[in-house]
């Protein structure tokens, strides 16, 4: 978590693609008062809303749960300057969750893959390779940055 704060520092407009029980997104609103966080999984997690209920009301209003996939992209206007990828660790998913996303990303936006170079996830690595992105291992992440 520690290295994902530091990849997010100075960015605003955050989008995670899974959200699992909510950990990561409230990291982040707490993290930083002017960011927001969008964060997509079609399943809802069992206690994510009790967790969320944990945090002050006003960062949990600059969360927004989307009970949606992550292949479907953003929404018009949509500017991310953060990706966290960290839904489906499947070569074939991941890569194409961030195809969907490429789109949306703020120049010099940060894209971090979660669970990169674990050994019971090796499709992160492998679509990381796939998609020929280089970049730097962080604390069990991947960061690529866009141009």
């Amino acid at each position: 978590m520690v290295e994902l704060l530091a990849l997010a520092r100075g960015r605003n407009r955050v989008v995670e693609l899974g959200t699992g029980t909510g950990w990561s997104a409230l990291a982040l609103a707490l993290d930083d008062s002017g960011r927001r966080v969008v964060s997509y999984d079609p399943v809802v997690r069992f206690g994510r809303e009790h967790y969320l209920a944990m945090v002050d009301p006003s960062a949990r209003e600059r969360i927004d749960l989307r009970d949606e996939p992550d292949t479907g992209g953003p929404r018009p206007g949509d500017a991310v300057e953060l990706l966290f990828v960290d839904s489906s660790h499947e070569r074939d998913s991941v890569a194409a969750a961030f195809a969907a996303w490429r789109d949306a990303l703020a120049p010099r936006a940060v894209v971090a893959f979660h669970d990169y170079g674990h050994p019971d996830y090796p499709g992160v690595r492998e679509a990381v390779r796939q998609l020929e992105l280089s970049g730097e291992e962080r604390g069990g992440l991947f960061a690529w940055r866009a141009p």
